[in-house]
């Protein structure tokens, strides 16, 4: 079994890529994904997670999850690389916020900053990275 924490990256993935995928790649914990053949792509990654013990002894332990949602973009001639990754941005924004709590996996999920990137290469590419809040649950002295 996967820890809580692998199920949270999962379970964005999947809605993510769920009916028509948001970009033509998205990956899991990929180092710069963007393959010469796409315009876009999304990775998932986990970045830390703090513990708030609850407070009935041998209780369950709830999590603050801090997730980050990178969406590539590169330009076509003429564009700027923010405006070409604005779309995915706000196609990723939208389908994470359809199911708060991704099919009743976590209590809630909230944006909680954006961050832009902007490569030096020719090829005009932009990440906007969109850190993830979420609230999830372990059993006692369990990661699951």
């Amino acid at each position: 079994m996967s820890t809580a924490f692998a199920q949270v990256v999962g379970a964005m993935i999947d809605v993510l890529q769920a009916g028509t995928p948001v970009a033509q790649g998205v990956y899991r914990a990929r180092m710069r994904p963007v393959a010469q053949q796409f315009d876009a792509s999304v990775v998932v990654r986990p970045i830390d997670a703090q513990a708030t013990p609850f407070a009935i002894l041998n209780g369950p332990v709830d999590w603050t999850t801090q997730i980050a949602v990178e969406c590539y973009a590169r330009a076509a001639p003429g564009t700027s690389p923010d405006v070409a990754v604005d779309a995915l941005l706000a196609a990723v924004y939208a389908r994470l916020a359809s199911d708060p709590t991704l099919g009743a996996l976590v209590m809630d999920i909230n944006p909680t900053a954006l961050a832009y990137d902007f490569f030096e290469d020719a090829e005009q590419l932009a990440c906007v990275t969109v850190t993830y809040s979420v609230l999830h649950r372990t059993q006692h002295l369990s990661l699951e």
